[in-house]
């Protein structure tokens, strides 16, 4: 009696693995970034924006989220070099919207190198590397920051605009700006960062860094009234197009990304162009 149950039961179990078996695989859930997308298109430039954040070694008292966002100054120091082996010329988002929108010129090999939050690890340890290879970059302001521990201060992001680095903001307070409810908040964060920023540097800024990579349609329309001309996420690519350059795409470098071979190998791949390639630059319409 017992092994007869025991037949009927494996039977059973075969049955209903059978049955799974032979429903239809489930279509996996594709995230898609919100409208505006870059990339959609034919016409743009295949340029990649790299997106550092701390540049430092760990310490004890790193959390496993806090690791997620720094890159180490050697791994820093080997992009840098591998980026000058191959011919890259560092660019501005300016230049990028340039060339979209109107056809500037660019260099053979473009590369944008990006840093978010006015770290002051990247004062001391990313500047010194950027002069050593030849690189400029954009250094996003998180304008609330600016002074605190561990944040550079206003001085020290003078120094940076007057060497040449492109200076960005990266809103004022560093919120998720698609939860904010009211139009006078966000345009806080938007338009008074931009706002003060200019009067530190004497200039007008126009390159943003969505906080968190987050936008929607209501805060990139309030960023391109306030006078900005490229926005920055942290959604995977390096196709930028004229339709995007409110909703540009990144590669964030970190300890915990694939190595920047792999990682260049795959999108340049993927926009058509092989790794050892250059930009690809299609003609703007």
């Amino acid at each position: 009696m017992k092994r007869a149950c025991v037949a009927i039961l494996a039977l059973l179990l075969g049955a209903a693995a059978f049955s799974q078996a032979m429903l239809p695989p489930r279509t996996p859930a594709v995230r898609m970034p919100p409208t505006p997308r870059d990339g959609e298109g034919n016409i743009g430039a295949v340029v990649p924006i790299l997106i550092y954040h701390s540049i430092r070694s760990y310490i004890p008292a790193d959390t496993k989220g806090a690791r997620r966002w720094i890159a180490t100054p050697e791994t820093l120091e080997s992009e840098l070099s591998y980026l000058r082996e191959k011919g890259y010329t560092s660019v501005t988002f300016d230049a990028l919207a340039a060339y979209v929108q109107n056809g500037a010129p660019l260099p053979v090999r473009p590369v944008i190198i990006s840093f978010d939050d006015d770290w002051q690890s990247q004062y001391v340890n990313a500047v010194p590397l950027l002069r050593k290879y030849g690189f400029t970059a954009t250094f996003f302001v998180w304008v609330r920051a600016v002074g605190r521990a561990h944040h550079m201060t206003w001085d020290e992001i003078r120094e940076l605009d007057a060497e040449g680095m492109e200076i960005g903001c990266h809103t004022l307070t560093h919120l998720i700006l698609p939860r904010i409810k009211t139009d006078d908040m966000l345009r806080r964060e938007i338009v008074a960062a931009k706002d003060l920023i200019e009067a530190h540097i004497g200039h007008p800024v126009t390159s943003l860094a969505w906080p968190f990579g987050q936008y929607d349609e209501r805060v990139v329309s309030m960023a391109r009234e306030a006078g900005f001309t490229t926005a920055r996420g942290t959604w995977p690519g390096v196709f930028h197009t004229k339709d995007g350059l409110l909703s540009l795409t990144g590669l964030i470098r970190t300890e915990s990304t694939a190595n920047l071979v792999d990682t260049l190998s795959q999108h340049l791949a993927q926009a058509g162009r092989p790794a050892g390639a250059g930009s690809g630059l299609a003609e703007p319409r």
